[in-house]
C-alpha cells in the first residue's frame, strides 16, 4: 500500500483504503478499481491523495512519504483491541481493563523497535471524533514525547497506560460533545462534560494494577499549570500529566472532541500560544519537534501563488516540508514535475492550507 496524489492516479489502480468525504462518508471503497470518471470526480471534489495497492511496475512512480508512529497493520490491531476492551467496560465493573496494561507495554515496544524513532517528524491528520482512535493517538504521541524527554521507564509506562484510559469517562456522558465547542453549550451541559476526568478516575481508582501516578494523570489531564483547567482548577500538575494534557488538547482539536474541529496547523498554533501558560515550555517544544505542521498530502498555497501538495517532511523542520507544485500562480496545471524543498528554497513559505 502506498499514498499517491490523484494526479499520479492511473486507470486500473486499486484503492487500498476508503476515500472519505469531509463528513467522513465513504466516496469510494477499499478495493475499488479506478476508472477515468473516478479520477475526474476526485479532482472535482478537491481530493488530493489516495492510498493504492502497490504494483511491481509502480516503483518509479512518485509517491508521498507519510511517516506514522505505528505501522498501519499494528495501529489497526491495537485500535481494535483498545475498542474491544473499553466497550466491554461497564461503570464500576472493571474486569478486563487490566488488558490495557499489556496493550500499553506493546505500544511502547512497537515504538522502540524503530530506529531513531524520536528524531522524526510525524504526520497526524484531522479525523472524526472516535474516542478509541483518540485514546490510541494520544498514547502514541505522549509516549514519544516522554521518550524524547528521556523520562524514566516507569514514567513512560504510566503515561502510556493513562493515555489509553484517560477518556473512558466520556462513555458515561449523555451530553453531545462531537465537534462541539463545550463553552457554547448550556451551563448545565458544560458542567456535566467537565466531569468526565472524574468519571474516568472513578472507574479505575480501586485497581491495583495501575499506579497512583497514572490514576492522577487520568484525573488531572485537563488541569493547567495556571489553574485555569478543570475539574478542580488546581495548578499542581505533574510533568507526565502535562505531557498528556498537551497531546490531548491537540488531538481533541483535530478530531472534534469537546471542540469544533480545526486543521492541524491551527491546532499546533493554539498549543504554541499556551506554552508557558497552560503547559511547560519544554514539553511544548518537544511536541512541536515531533508533529508535522502540514501533514503529507495537504494541499497548500505558497507566497508565490503556486498550489502544491506536501510530499514528505524534513527532520527537525516541521514547518518546512518538501512540496510538489501542481498549479502555477495563474491556476494552470504544471506539466513537468516541479519539486520544492523548503529547506533549500528559503524564500518560499506556505501561506495557506487549502481545504
Amino acid at each position: 500500500m502506498k499514498l499517491i496524489t490523484v494526479e499520479d492516479l492511473k486507470v486500473g489502480d486499486v484503492l487500498a483504503k476508503d476515500v472519505l468525504l469531509e463528513d467522513y462518508t465513504v466516496l469510494l471503497g477499499k478495493g475499488t478499481e479506478i476508472k477515468e470518471a473516478y479520477i475526474d470526480k476526485l479532482r472535482d471534489l478537491s481530493i488530493v491523495t489516495v492510498y493504492i495497492e502497490e504494483k511491481k511496475e509502480d516503483e518509479s512512480r512518485l509517491t508521498l512519504e507519510e511517516i506514522t508512529i505505528l505501522k498501519d497493520d499494528v495501529e489497526s490491531k491495537i485500535k481494535n483491541k483498545v475498542k474491544d476492551i473499553l466497550e466491554l467496560h461497564v461503570y464500576q465493573q472493571t474486569e478486563g481493563l487490566k488488558e490495557i496494561a499489556d496493550t500499553a507495554q506493546n505500544i511502547i515496544v512497537d515504538i522502540l523497535e524503530e530506529d531513531a524513532v524520536v528524531e522524526r517528524v510525524y504526520d497526524i491528520k484531522e479525523r472524526s471524533a472516535d474516542i478509541y482512535e483518540h485514546s490510541l493517538t494520544t498514547c502514541t504521541i505522549a509516549t514519544l514525547i516522554a521518550l524524547k524527554m528521556k523520562l524514566s521507564e516507569k514514567e513512560v509506562y504510566d503515561i502510556s497506560v493513562s493515555a489509553l484510559l484517560h477518556d473512558i469517562g466520556l462513555r458515561y456522558l449523555v451530553v453531545r460533545y462531537e465537534n462541539q465547542d463545550i463553552h457554547l453549550l448550556p451551563a448545565k451541559d458544560q458542567e456535566e462534560y467537565k466531569k468526565h476526568p472524574i468519571y474516568s478516575y472513578t472507574a479505575i481508582k480501586k485497581e491495583n494494577w495501575i499506579s497512583e501516578e497514572a490514576k492522577n494523570i487520568i484525573l488531572n489531564h485537563h488541569e493547567h499549570r495556571d489553574g485555569s483547567g478543570y475539574s478542580m482548577g488546581t495548578d499542581l500538575v505533574s510533568k507526565p500529566c502535562q505531557i498528556l494534557g498537551v497531546v490531548d488538547e491537540f488531538d481533541e482539536m483535530i478530531c472534534g472532541i469537546g471542540k469544533a474541529r480545526i486543521r492541524v496547523h491551527e491546532a499546533i498554533n493554539c498549543i504554541r500560544n499556551y506554552s508557558g501558560i497552560w503547559f511547560d515550555d519544554e514539553i511544548v517544544e518537544t511536541f512541536l519537534q515531533l508533529i508535522a505542521v502540514y501533514p503529507v498530502g495537504s494541499k497548500v498555497k505558497t507566497n508565490e501563488g503556486e498550489l502544491a501538495v506536501v510530499m514528505k517532511q524534513n527532520v527537525h523542520f516541521p514547518e518546512r516540508p518538501v512540496l510538489r507544485v501542481i498549479n502555477d500562480k495563474y491556476g494552470q496545471p504544471i506539466n513537468e514535475e516541479k519539486i520544492i524543498d523548503l529547506i533549500r528554497e528559503t524564500r518560499i513559505v506556505i501561506q495557506e492550507v487549502i481545504k
